[in-house]
């Protein structure tokens, strides 16, 4: 009959030899070197930041915008905005605000909401009485100087007589024919202003146009 192998001693870590004493001291050190890694792992998990919040997607302006401008692709793109500073009613489909007019002037990354634009068009957000007329002008080197968001009093270049005070410059107007030599704005003004601005722009009187003063 086979006798099965024998098996090697097991050495006892309560004994007082040498070898006996190394091992508690192994077993020990393994032991405290599982804790203290345990202990660093709980206190670096508490201490590290929680993950930052990614955010609402939101649109934000592209560029600064002029007020009375005409919003398209490239003046307007998405962001990641942390929740707490969302204000309501922003904006967040772009279909929302292409082809839409501003009705406040908008710095680069400001966040589109329903108030600073006009998807209806550019009277949206005015007053209800008053309203868009074209004014062409007669002075080219104004060109420079004038961008919609400014208000303006209106002159008649044969006397200067004030045709209209405190006009808003709403949205230049472009055409075919546009150049430097011609200049004109949508404004915003009365019905009885509107009437003194277009007989006016319209005399055949030699000299006869429409020019602007800037109002602070």
């Amino acid at each position: 009959m086979t006798r099965p192998p024998r098996l090697p001693p097991r050495l006892p870590l309560r004994g007082r030899d040498r070898r006996s004493v190394w091992r508690r001291g192994v077993a020990r050190k393994t032991l405290a070197a599982a804790l203290l890694g345990t202990a660093v792992y709980a206190a670096t998990t508490a201490l590290a930041p929680a993950s930052p919040d990614p955010g609402s997607a939101v649109l934000v302006a592209g560029s600064d915008v002029s007020v009375g401008a005409t919003l398209g692709p490239e003046s307007v793109r998405t962001a990641r905005v942390p929740d707490h500073l969302v204000p309501d009613g922003a904006l967040t489909d772009s279909a929302e605000a292409h082809g839409a007019v501003t009705t406040a002037p908008l710095r680069a990354g400001e966040i589109l909401t329903d108030v600073r634009i006009a998807p209806d068009g550019p009277l949206e957000g005015l007053e209800p009485d008053l309203v868009l007329t074209h004014l062409p002008l007669s002075v080219p080197e104004l060109a420079g100087t004038l961008h919609p968001g400014l208000r303006v009093d209106v002159l008649t270049t044969v006397d200067g007589t004030v045709l209209a005070q405190d006009v808003l410059l709403v949205q230049q107007v472009s055409g075919p024919e546009a150049s430097s030599e011609a200049l004109s704005f949508l404004v915003a003004v009365t019905s009885k202003e509107a009437s003194r601005l277009a007989v006016a722009g319209s005399s055949d009187q030699p000299g006869a146009g429409l020019t602007v003063v800037l109002r602070r």
